[in-house]
């Protein structure tokens, strides 16, 4: 296991996961046992449980109470047995209603689009409640075919990509949101352009894009959506996901005009308030309380099954956006003001600047190691006012060539009516 964490400074197991329905609660329930030992009993225990409440996967569920079992082991504590009743009992139900199922698909080809689209989408959802996830998802492609209108092709695609998460397949969602948003007269467009906006934060995520996209596509997610797709993701996910990549990519403009004024982020805002604490403080150059907020909710972050892997990269990205724009109003910073401003040590702070300065180019200056001063370099203001008005003169030629070229297709007659 990679970045344990032995206990979460706020999460409480209970509610966080009740967040969540179907497959993704428990699947962020085995995530967490696998990457926190204090929650790890606790989470392995509500996963059994909740497999057998909602679904019929008896190799998962075995799986489950096997880890478990090692679990208890290791403490010392007496191990459980798994219910053989629930998994024969599921397995011939598995059988039975699969086989009659397809049995019926294939003495239905007189049968209505309709009947057969139903009938496809049931045994669909049966494959999926048994965690044969590959069936699954070809039996919801093949009511591709039987689909009659917009909704009824929504539908299909909403359930392909919800498969295609389940089995982290995210270049097919990818593929399906596309589909999804070229449908024509999308019902309930507001909710639905939530949804697929939420896949696309999750495609941005997992295929490692700029989080600028994640932190964009979330901002366009409507409150109408709040905790509807909680199969996949919960409305404090929105929150949570949106703030940090929008505090990692976002320009302090963009933090006021895309965050701080969008009236639906907000709302979701209001679920995790100390996220919206982080982005005032932000925005307040309160960088040391930004950070030390940050950091206090680290090991809650790491026991999410989409962020874990990006947090050490984005609590980075936030704390180097932090002294870039530290240094932007000053010619000169004395770096011991800026060291207890960060909380760390004058050492640390001058290696973190050192890299910002020469390896990525984020601030222009020089250290004076020395006298622990670093100086902006001067800009050429002259220079950068010659290559603007270069540029203002380039643009208004071409504006004026394509105005010129109208009138002469105007005076020609040539303009399409």
């Amino acid at each position: 296991m990679s970045d344990v964490v032995e206990q979460p400074n706020h999460l409480e197991f209970e509610s966080y996961i009740n967040n969540y329905t179907g497959r993704t609660a428990i699947d962020r329930a085995l995530f967490i046992a696998d990457h926190c030992t204090g929650l790890q009993i606790e989470a392995l225990k509500w996963a059994a449980n909740e497999i057998k409440k909602s679904t019929r996967d008896t190799e998962k569920y075995i799986s489950c109470i096997k880890n478990l079992n090692t679990a208890l082991q290791a403490r010392g504590q007496p191990t459980v047995e798994p219910d053989n009743t629930w998994i024969n009992n599921s397995n011939k139900e598995n059988k039975t209603h699969i086989e009659q199922l397809e049995n019926e698909l294939k003495g239905s080809k007189t049968s209505s689009k309709e009947n057969t689209r139903d009938g496809l989408n049931r045994l669909g959802e049966l494959y999926h409640q048994s965690g044969d996830l590959t069936n699954s998802l070809k039996t919801y492609v093949r009511s591709r075919d039987y689909c009659s209108n917009s909704e009824q092709l929504l539908e299909m695609c909403l359930r392909v990509i919800q498969v295609n998460i389940d089995q982290e397949n995210f270049t097919h969602v990818s593929s399906y949101v596309a589909r999804a948003e070229a449908t024509p007269n999308l019902p309930k467009k507001d909710l639905i352009q939530g949804k697929l906006e939420s896949c696309r934060a999750l495609i941005s995520l997992h295929q490692y894009e700029p989080y600028v996209h994640v932190a964009n596509a979330l901002m366009n997610v409507s409150f109408e959506m709040n905790n509807t797709f909680n199969s996949v993701l919960s409305a404090n996910d929105i929150a949570i996901y949106g703030t940090l990549c929008a505090l990692a990519s976002y320009s302090r403009q963009e933090l006021r005009t895309k965050v701080m004024s969008n009236s639906a982020f907000k709302s979701y805002l209001e679920l995790e308030p100390q996220m919206r604490e982080m982005i005032d403080t932000f925005y307040e150059s309160k960088y040391a309380t930004c950070l030390e907020l940050l950091e206090s909710y680290r090991n809650d972050f790491l026991l999410d099954i989409h962020l874990a892997p990006h947090i050490p990269k984005l609590f980075k990205l936030i704390r180097e956006k932090a002294m870039v724009q530290y240094c932007i109003p000053f010619s000169t910073v004395d770096l011991n003001r800026m060291a207890t401003a960060f909380h760390t040590t004058v050492t640390i702070l001058q290696n973190e600047l050192t890299e910002l300065i020469g390896r990525d180019h984020r601030i222009a200056a020089r250290i004076d190691s020395h006298q622990k001063i670093l100086y902006a370099k001067k800009r050429d203001q002259r220079h950068r006012a010659l290559k603007q008005s270069m540029q203002a003169g380039i643009e208004y030629e071409k504006s004026s060539k394509a105005l010129m070229l109208r009138l002469k297709l105007l005076g020609a007659d040539m303009i399409v009516k």
